[in-house]
């Protein structure tokens, strides 16, 4: 065999090229062992193709089954290294369990998926190499899928472990009905959901009122200036307010048949009138929203008063706000929204924030002179960064810690390259010295270059600030420094806190990941 050239079933690499077989072959540094090969789906009929995807079924069991495997190693390896944490007050923003948060961030980061879906795979993958070794079984040899093995670890994940390996096994014998057919996920979810009822150790009743302890709300965004909002709460609760907004909506359709809306829409909207009642509503919400006229922007947004309000920030260049271009604006902890909106909502806006061209009057470097950066400073590094910094996180800066990148005890400076914004729980990370955090080519202006993250276990990530497009570039000089010590950046931008101006804004993507 020529150098270079390894065999796979027999069969060389030119000999497989030839054949057109489809081939995952190992990169340098993995640990994958042989090469993974199949012929290509485009070459076969239709019937061959469709046992290609058996098998690709049958490969992901097994994958899914190593992964489990390995993201449990991590999770040993990952206690062995929280065990060098001393007792400190740090401990206390994970509940004590610092080995899990490290966990979750080592998984997160590696797979590059959420944290939320990190702390699932990994509290699955604990069951699957724990008490649910038969069902890790069954994944390994390609007997039941992925999505039916996280049916049983989802549910056995509040059974006392004394009960969980027998209601696995048990489990598994409810993959096939009596005459033998596969259940499907959802099929299968009931039956197992089924038999966790009747075989819990605690009554229904005990465990409700421990899991209505998590009840949130949690937004996601979606394309196109979109967003899904959603509630984790009791069964009833959510029912019934599903109840009350199908009734609401075919009320205000019995009222005026010659609303165009669908009653999927009518119920979206009176969700909103619901919730934002006497606050905000939008153009076209709902009986009584007075809408512009043709030609003229009219009052999209009506401000009542007296309630709690939601503070929302929109980041605005000044010609988009005066309707030279209708460039997209941003929506804080979301993305692009169009001018229209934009420009609706600084209408509603109590509140106005100048981001200026130039860095005149804003301290960028206090050296050590102080360790807490001024209300100027902390502001421009909330603009700059967007998020918090570490990989993958999503949180908006505002509602992050202004972390030291060199701590201060060890020489730091409350200077804008040296300082970030990070969560909560991923600034206690770094402190603990489980993650370290280096910035490439920082910028002794501010603008700062991005960030290399090493974890414990030697993986390697990049994060940085937030890259915007705000509309054109504003004058280069002549900006007006705010009287508090607002941020400045280079755009021209404007910031408008919205339609309120309280604290309390929207809530994160994903539900938290510990």
């Amino acid at each position: 065999m020529p150098s270079g050239e390894a065999s796979v079933g027999g069969a060389s690499d030119a000999q497989l090229q030839m054949s057109g077989a489809v081939a995952l072959i190992p990169r340098p540094g993995s640990r994958l062992r042989g090469r993974l090969w199949h012929p290509d789906p485009s070459l076969l009929s239709g019937e061959d193709a469709r046992r290609v995807l058996v098998d690709i079924g049958r490969a992901r069991s097994f994958l899914a089954a190593l992964e489990a495997l390995a993201v449990e190693r991590i999770r040993i390896a990952c206690e062995d290294e929280a065990r060098r944490v001393a007792a400190t007050a740090e401990r206390e923003r994970f509940d004590g369990d610092v080995a899990h948060a490290l966990v979750v961030s080592e998984v997160a980061v590696t797979e590059g998926i959420s944290e939320f879906a990190a702390a699932r795979l990994v509290k699955s993958s604990e069951a699957l190499c724990g008490a649910q070794l038969a069902v890790l079984d069954g994944l390994e040899g390609g007997e039941l899928t992925e999505a039916h093995a996280r049916v049983i670890t989802d549910e056995t994940s509040t059974l006392p472990d004394e009960l969980a390996e027998e209601f696995g096994i048990k489990a598994l014998g409810r993959l096939e009905t009596r005459s033998g057919r596969r259940r499907t996920v959802p099929e299968f979810r009931r039956a197992v959901r089924s038999l966790r009822e009747r075989q819990h150790p605690e009554s229904i009743r005990e465990r409700k009122v421990r899991a209505v302890r998590d009840r949130s709300v949690y937004v996601r965004p979606e394309p196109d200036g979109m967003c899904t909002l959603s509630a984790f709460v009791p069964a009833e609760v959510g029912l019934a307010a599903l109840s009350r907004l199908d009734g609401l909506a075919r009320a205000q359709r019995a009222a005026d048949p010659e609303d165009g809306r669908t009653l999927p829409q009518l119920r979206a909207d009176a969700l909103a009138e619901l919730v934002l009642a006497g606050e905000v509503a939008a153009r076209g919400m709902g009986p009584g929203i007075p809408a512009g006229t043709a030609g003229e922007p009219g009052p999209a947004l009506v401000v009542g008063h007296a309630v709690p309000s939601a503070e929302i920030v929109v980041l605005v260049s000044a010609e988009t706000l005066l309707g030279a271009n209708d460039e997209p604006a941003t929506l804080e902890g979301y993305g692009p929204i169009d001018a229209e909106t934009a420009r609706d909502l600084a209408v509603a806006a109590p509140t106005w924030q100048r981001l200026v061209t130039d860095i005149n009057g804003v301290p960028l470097a206090l050296g050590r002179l102080a360790y807490r950066p001024p209300k100027g400073l902390r502001r421009f590094i909330e603009y700059r960064d967007g998020t918090c910094q570490f990989p993958g996180c999503s949180r908006p800066a505002r509602r992050a810690e202004i972390d030291h990148m060199v701590e201060w005890q060890d020489g730091g400076t409350t200077d804008a390259p040296n300082l970030q914004a990070l969560c909560r729980k991923h600034h206690a990370l770094k402190s603990l010295r489980l993650w370290d955090a280096k910035r490439i080519d920082p910028d002794r202006q501010g603008a700062a270059g991005d960030i290399v993250w090493v974890s414990p276990l030697g993986g390697r990530a990049v994060s940085g600030p937030e890259e915007r497009d705000v509309g054109p570039q504003g004058p280069a000089s002549g900006g007006t420094q705010p009287a508090d010590g607002a941020p400045v950046d280079g755009d021209g931008s404007l910031a408008s806190d919205g339609p309120a101006s309280s604290k309390a804004s929207a809530p994160d993507g994903d539900p938290p990941p510990f």
